[in-house]
């Protein structure tokens, strides 16, 4: 547990970015691998523990203790390469243009999620996620949902706001769940059971694995402009498994704080056509 690099240190800071959000510039695509903490320009960063500095760059520094260290972004640094700095010591300040701190928690070899229950604290969410809409696509092209037949992707666009207003230009934009999972009903009978193919909770997931699980036309947020997350719940599902007839298929998109949304699609098969 740890409290928040900005002052006040005792109390949670409004976050346009979440972990894992989907980062992308040009032809390069990552999951986001810190939280972007929102604050004014020159606004002084603070260490969340003490430790050792390590200059990375002009516009980031970590402050390193033993397995653990926390990375700070786009600020600028106020201590120097391998100096020792105590808990809530100056280490930079916010660096213009950025309007934020992107903060990292880099743990005994691998990113975690500074915004899991226990880690930045206080942080509570009771904003409910929401899906908008779910799809079956083959080659990429949407198939009528009253006539599905063969292998198909399944595809769920979904997001949540951010718990804390976000001030301008990055106000009003969404962040990504942490989980989402589907099943498919057929009257009151589940046929294909819950599964969770997007679950962010664990760990920073690699570059290598974003187009299994963000669909083509994701966007992140530019200012002003709200990004689109779109999911894959299943790459070439085979509804040949289902016989033909009228379907239900569920998603729910869910955080880290047991709040959730849901929605559900009729479709039908039709196999034997």
């Amino acid at each position: 547990m740890y409290s928040w690099p900005l002052k006040p240190f005792d109390r949670a800071h409004p976050v346009r970015g979440y972990f894992n959000d989907p980062r992308i510039s040009g032809k390069s695509r990552a999951f986001h691998f810190g939280i972007d903490i929102s604050a004014p320009n020159g606004t002084p960063v603070h260490a969340v523990r003490g430790g050792i500095v390590h200059i990375e760059g002009g516009r980031s520094l970590s402050v390193a203790d033993g397995d653990l260290d926390f990375g700070y972004w786009h600020v600028i640094p106020a201590v120097r390469h391998r100096q020792r700095v105590e808990r809530h010591e100056i280490v930079g300040h916010v660096a213009a243009p950025w309007l934020h701190v992107h903060f990292a928690e880099h743990r005994a070899g691998r990113y975690v999620d500074p915004l899991r229950p226990g880690a930045l604290t206080p942080w509570t969410d009771r904003t409910a996620p929401t899906v908008t809409r779910i799809a079956l696509l083959r080659n990429g092209r949407e198939l009528p949902a009253q006539s599905v037949f063969g292998r198909v992707d399944v595809i769920a666009e979904a997001h949540q706001q951010p718990p804390l207003p976000v001030p301008p230009p990055w106000h009003g934009l969404p962040v990504t769940p942490a989980r989402l999972r589907w099943r498919v009903r057929r009257g009151g009978r589940t046929v294909r059971p819950w599964h969770t193919p997007v679950d962010f909770t664990k760990t920073l997931l690699p570059a290598s694995e974003f187009g299994r699980v963000y669909a083509p036309g994701t966007r992140q947020n530019r200012a002003g402009k709200p990004g689109l997350y779109r999911f894959y719940l299943a790459h070439t599902w085979s509804t040949t498994l289902l016989a033909d007839g009228s379907y239900r298929i569920e998603v729910e998109a869910s955080d880290r704080f047991g709040n959730s949304g849901r929605l559900e699609i009729p479709f039908a098969v039709a196999n034997e056509l």
